[in-house]
């Protein structure tokens, strides 16, 4: 697959055209096994899986992506893309196979977010977005999930509101207003961090963003409710 059929492809996650995508890759004739290739196809059954509004069917078009991405990452452990797609989707699919499994898997989803990290944190703002979100949940469960985790986790791994603020603000350098759910996740960090005025403007940001899916119907109505609430 050529470089310019990649960049098609990636411009058609970006505007939100999954279906197209994934028709894209399906009518590939060349280039189907490659690392670049089954990164994407996984990225894009993931996304298919968040629009959807039937539990079965998204459980299983997310089953789909983890298979595609961990296909990835046996063709390429060292490539940025399939690092940073199979821990986003891993994180997703424990989550369907119970409490247990979601928190023995933590160490290894931190693990390919910071290891996509090293790869190209420099340029991609995606990854950093997501290492925020790891962070973010993980510093927001209470005491008694705290207690499983370090009970269940090999080598529980351990989160703050300012690092994922950190995460989050490093996501926005790199590329201004790039995803809905960053303004979103801005505000909410400063209102952990007990900081309402700078959570405010973030958040009447991510209540006025233009509604192209599912993430940005989320990060819409989410922020209008914090809103309200301040």
């Amino acid at each position: 697959m050529s470089a310019e059929e990649l960049k098609l492809l990636d411009e058609l996650f970006e505007s939100c055209q999954y279906q197209d995508s994934l028709d894209m890759i399906e009518k590939l004739t060349d280039g189907r096994d490659s690392c670049e290739v089954k990164w994407r196809l996984a990225r894009t059954v993931f996304f298919l899986s968040k629009q959807s509004t039937i539990d079965d069917e998204k459980e299983k078009l997310v089953r789909e992506a983890f298979g595609h991405a961990s296909a990835a990452l046996d063709t390429d452990g060292d490539n940025f893309g399939a690092n940073k797609w199979y821990g986003a989707i891993l994180s997703e699919k424990a989550a369907l196979d119970g409490v247990t499994e979601r928190i023995k898997q933590l160490e290894n989803v931190q693990k390919h977010f910071q290891r996509a990290v090293a790869l190209n944190g420099t340029s991609d703002p995606g990854i950093w977005h997501m290492l925020g979100q790891f962070n973010f949940k993980l510093s927001e469960v209470n005491w008694i999930t705290r207690k499983l985790i370090n009970s269940v986790a090999p080598n529980p791994p351990t989160a703050s509101y300012a690092e994922a603020l950190e995460c989050f603000t490093k996501a926005e350098t790199i590329k201004p207003g790039f995803y809905a759910l960053n303004l979103l996740y801005l505000g909410k960090c400063q209102l952990a961090l007990k900081q309402p005025g700078e959570a405010k403007a973030w958040l009447e940001r991510a209540a006025a963003v233009e509604v192209r899916c599912e993430d940005d119907r989320i990060c819409r109505e989410e922020a209008t409710e914090l809103l309200r609430k301040l």
